[in-house]
C-alpha cells in the first residue's frame, strides 16, 4: 500500500495500490511549473526562505536556518548560471558558439529515493527538481515527510509579482508528490521507478544497488548519491597560527550537525606534528564540545548508536597505546591513537584523532568513496598543491572548518541540474 501525503497541492493522507493515479496527476500539473519563467521560480523559492525562518513552528527544526539562507536569490541563480551555462538555455533555444541553438527542457518526473540521516535532505532534492521545471514523486521517510511538508505548506502559500504579474507557489506544489511505502516490497519498488523519467538516489550502498537494479524506462537517467566519507587535516604551521583555536571551534560544529550521521560529517582528524602535542589538541577540542550549544550538544542518541560509542570508548580505555577524552555521559568522544588510517564511523560526535609527520601521508588514504575534506593548510601554494593531489585521488569537495555541510553544486561531483533537463539541439 503507498500512503501519500501530498497529491494535487492537497496536503491529506490518503492511499493508493499503485502509482498510476498519482504519476499522471504529477505529469498533468507539471506543465505550469514548465511554464513559469526561471525568473519567477527563483523569486518564490526565495520568498519562501524568508518566510520560514520567521515560522517558530518550522524555524527550530534541523536544518531549516540552512535552507532559508541556501534559497537566497544570489545564491539559486549562482546554482542555475554554473548548472545551466547561462540564464537563457532553459527558457528558449539560445545561440551558442557553434552552428546550432540549445535548449534545456526538464526530462518530465523525477522519482526522488531520501535516505533519512538528515531530515531536510528531500527539500534539497526536490528543489533541484523544481529549478530544472521537473515533476517530483518523492519517496520520503516517514520520520521526515512533515518536515518537508510544512515547508511545502508555506511554498503553497507563497506569492509574488514580477513584471507586473502575479505567480503563486501552488503551481509548483501541485507538481509534487510526496509518497511512503514499504522499501522491501519489490513490486511497489518497480512501479515507482518505471514512473520516473529521472531518478534521485541517496542512501547507503545496498539502497543504491538496489534501485538502479530496478526496471525502469529505457530513457531514464538515474543519478545516485551513494555512501561517502569525510575528515579533514591541519598543517603545522597552521596549528601554529593564530587561526587555530577558530578553526578547531568551526570543526566541532562539523561534528556535531547531524549528530555526525551525513556523508559531509567528518569522522577522523588528522594533525602534523607541531609544538601542540596530540593529547594538548584534544584539551581544546574538548573545550569546544563544551561550549555547544545545548541543543547540539545533546541530540538523542538510538540504541544502536549508543552501543557503538560505548563499544568504541571500551577498546580505547583498555588499551594502552590508545587515549580517550570523553564527556560523562555520551555526548561527545575524542578517540586518540597512531594509526594512519580512516576509521569505521561511530557517530554521535565521536572523532578520531591522529598526529602525523607529515600530511602527505594521508594523500594515500584518499579513494573515490572520499566526498569532502576539511583542509587548514596555511601557504596558499602548499594548500593548492594539496588540492589537487587529494582531487585527483577522489575527493569531491575540499572546504574550510565550519563549511563542510554546505550544499554547495556540484554534489558527489555532479552538477545536478544540469543532469535533470535534456539538452535539445536546434540545428539551421
Amino acid at each position: 500500500m503507498i500512503t501519500c501525503q501530498l497529491l494535487d497541492g492537497k496536503f491529506q493522507e490518503r492511499c493508493f495500490a499503485d502509482f498510476r493515479e498519482i504519476s499522471e496527476t504529477v505529469e498533468r500539473n507539471r506543465r505550469k511549473l514548465h511554464d513559469l519563467p526561471l525568473e519567477v521560480i527563483i523569486a518564490l523559492l526565495a520568498k519562501l526562505g524568508r518566510s520560514v525562518i520567521q515560522d517558530p513552528a518550522i524555524n527550530s527544526l534541523d536544518g531549516v536556518s540552512y535552507i532559508s539562507l541556501w534559497l537566497r536569490k544570489g545564491n539559486l541563480e549562482k546554482i542555475c548560471r554554473l548548472n545551466y551555462q547561462g540564464p537563457t538555455y532553459c527558457e528558449d533555444f539560445t545561440k551558442t558558439e557553434h552552428s546550432f541553438e540549445l535548449c534545456a527542457l526538464p526530462r518530465g518526473i523525477v522519482c526522488h529515493w531520501i535516505a533519512n540521516n538528515v531530515p531536510t535532505l528531500a527539500f534539497f532534492s526536490v528543489v533541484q527538481a523544481v529549478l530544472s521545471r521537473n515533476g517530483s514523486l518523492v519517496k520520503a521517510p516517514e520520520a521526515n515527510i512533515s518536515t518537508i511538508a510544512r515547508i511545502l505548506r508555506h511554498l503553497a502559500e507563497t506569492g509574488v509579482e514580477v513584471a507586473g504579474k502575479s505567480y503563486s507557489g501552488k503551481d509548483i506544489v501541485n507538481s509534487i508528490a510526496l509518497v511512503s511505502f514499504d522499501g522491501k516490497d519489490n513490486n511497489l519498488s518497480t512501479r515507482f521507478s518505471m514512473a520516473a523519467d529521472c531518478k534521485i538516489v541517496w542512501g547507503g550502498s545496498d539502497a543504491v544497488r538496489a534501485v538502479t537494479a530496478l526496471p525502469q524506462k529505457d530513457h531514464c537517467e538515474t543519478i545516485p548519491f551513494g555512501p561517502k566519507y569525510s575528515f579533514g587535516v591541519f598543517d603545522r604551521e597552521f596549528i601554529e597560527s593564530d587561526r587555530f583555536e577558530g578553526a578547531l571551534a568551526a570543526a566541532v560544529k562539523d561534528i556535531a550537525i547531524f549528530n555526525q550521521a551525513a556523508c559531509s560529517s567528518p569522522q577522523v582528524y588528522f594533525f602534523e606534528a607541531s609544538k601542540y602535542g596530540i593529547d594538548e589538541i584534544a584539551k581544546k577540542l574538548r573545550y569546544f564540545f563544551e561550549k555547544l550549544p545545548e541543543k547540539l550538544k545533546r541530540q538523542p542518541v538510538s540504541q544502536g548508536m549508543a552501543s557503538r560509542i560505548i563499544n568504541a570508548r571500551g577498546h580505547y580505555l583498555l588499551d594502552e597505546s590508545k587515549n580517550i577524552v570523553k564527556s560523562d555521559d555520551l555526548s561527545w568522544t575524542i578517540l586518540i591513537d597512531e594509526d594512519v588510517k580512516l576509521e569505521e564511523p561511530v557517530h554521535g560526535k565521536t572523532i578520531y584523532i591522529k598526529e602525523v609527520g607529515n600530511i602527505d601521508r594521508v594523500v594515500e588514504l584518499v579513494t573515490r568513496k572520499v566526498q569532502a575534506m576539511s583542509v587548514c593548510i596555511l601557504d596558499e601554494c602548499k594548500k593548492r598543491a594539496f588540492a589537487s593531489k587529494v582531487a585527483y585521488k577522489g575527493v569531491d569537495r575540499i572546504v574550510p572548518p565550519g563549511r563542510m555541510h554546505d550544499f554547495d553544486l556540484p554534489w558527489d561531483g555532479i552538477l545536478t541540474l544540469s543532469r535533470l533537463v535534456r539538452w535539445v539541439l536546434l540545428k539551421n
